[in-house]
């Protein structure tokens, strides 16, 4: 690594932080101005309708990856090289895989026929996830490259065509005086139409880096069974205690606390801006130098540490003090039910940010089995503190059940990073 000390990143690196970090902010600003406008348009009740049904949709959408993207990166960094065979053979499970979620997705809406806005929003909300996925796979093949200018690129026009049509169809929707379920489901038509043009830009730039050779091979999926299968449990249980506190809360509080937590969350998840930026910018090198240079490996992943702390706990005092001024500028007075969950929400920024290198470093080192297992485990924790706080506390019982689940995910994989690191440099010292 270069001179700097403790804090020190490369060169490289830190030019990888500045293209996601302005494609990041960028990508975000845009959808954060267009969600503001659309809870402010929509208010309270029926942003939590809408944010409802794509929680859902966003909840299943995993199992149309499990871990496949990440693989992907992985792999392409540790080869040197971009393989069109094997991007086609992650591709070809891949749309396998979304053919399941499809399935299960046309279920969920036929099971809300007694609330048909719920059902159609649901069937086009299916449509937005499925567009994020691929384009999250079209951004693993830049970061497995590391050329975090394409994929700042990429995910930029995505946000880009969102706030365009999303916002032209909320100017329609202000201009005929649409009522809201009219309203929610016209903007959840245009982030459909927009998910799926900004998922065929990504894989447009993707062709001159490769040209997949789309097929399903049988060693595929095998590498998938044993290598990817139980990173995937671990991502979709982890998504489970993320996003399991919607539909809980809206069971068991209704619509208009769903909104204000939602809105609450929408901030904690622009935050996660800071993590994804690092991660994007020192995964491929992690998973380079685990297992060729581990004491490298060991400075950089506490240079990292300590910068996402550092983040992490301004963020966290920022939405502390801020709160009632954040939500009134954001939202307006319709959502002052927010202003108490932001606070709640506050020592998982630090946690999270934290816990977004760990778990990484999870998959850097091979530990996936471990992940799973450690991820399972939440599920129940998380699962059980929300059935006893939302119905006592509501959107705050749910946040403080996300920052006590956090916080024993940090618990149970610090030891097994810190470990499996000190063994690695011991092993390649043993071999000298």
């Amino acid at each position: 690594m270069s001179g700097g000390g403790r804090w020190a990143l490369s060169g490289r690196i830190r030019r990888n932080i500045a293209w996601k970090l302005a494609g990041t902010a960028a990508e975000k600003s845009l959808r954060l101005g267009l969600v503001v406008t659309a809870a402010r348009l929509l208010g309270p009740e029926a942003w939590g309708r809408y944010t409802y049904a794509l929680t859902l949709a966003l909840l299943f959408v995993q199992l149309t990856d499990l871990g496949l993207s990440l693989f992907l990166s992985r792999e392409v960094a540790r080869a040197g090289r971009v393989d069109r065979d094997f991007v086609g053979q992650v591709l070809a499970l891949k749309l396998v895989l979304a053919a399941g979620y499809l399935v299960l997705l046309t279920g969920l809406a036929l099971g809300h026929l007694d609330e048909p806005v719920i059902a159609a929003a649901l069937a086009l909300s299916a449509v937005i996830a499925l567009g994020q996925t691929a384009l999250e796979a079209a951004l693993h093949v830049f970061r497995g490259v590391q050329d975090l200018k394409l994929e700042a690129r990429a995910g930029t026009v995505m946000a880009a065509i969102q706030v365009t049509l999303g916002g032209l169809t909320l100017a329609v929707v202000w201009a005929l005086e649409l009522s809201t379920d009219q309203a929610t489901l016209a903007y959840v038509a245009a982030l459909a139409v927009a998910g799926i043009l900004g998922a065929g830009y990504s894989w447009s730039m993707v062709r001159p880096i490769v040209v997949p050779r789309v097929r399903l091979t049988r060693a595929m999926v095998q590498r998938f069974r044993v290598e990817v299968l139980p990173l995937g449990i671990a991502i979709v249980a982890s998504l489970i205690y993320y996003k399991i506190d919607v539909p809980m809360i809206r069971a068991l509080h209704g619509d208009l606390e769903t909104g204000y937590y939602t809105a609450g969350y929408k901030l904690l998840e622009v935050l996660a801006i800071v993590p994804s930026v690092l991660m994007a910018a020192t995964f491929p090198a992690l998973s380079e130098t685990v297992d060729r240079d581990p004491a490298r490996a060991r400075a950089l992943h506490g240079a990292t540490l300590r910068w996402l702390l550092l983040a992490g706990g301004a963020a966290a005092l920022v939405i502390t003090v801020g709160a009632p001024w954040i939500i009134a500028l954001l939202y307006g007075d319709r959502f002052d039910g927010a202003v108490a969950i932001l606070p709640a929400l506050a020592p998982s920024v630090v946690l999270m940010f934290v816990n977004y290198l760990q778990t990484h470093m999870l998959v850097a080192l091979g530990l996936v089995r471990q992940q799973m297992l450690v991820s399972l485990g939440l599920v129940a924790v998380n699962v059980g503190l929300n059935a006893v706080w939302i119905p006592l506390w509501g959107g705050r019982g749910a946040a403080y059940a996300t920052a006590v689940t956090e916080l024993a995910l940090l618990v149970a994989i610090t030891p097994m990073v810190s470990r499996a690191l000190k063994q690695r440099s011991a092993s390649l010292q043993g071999g000298v």
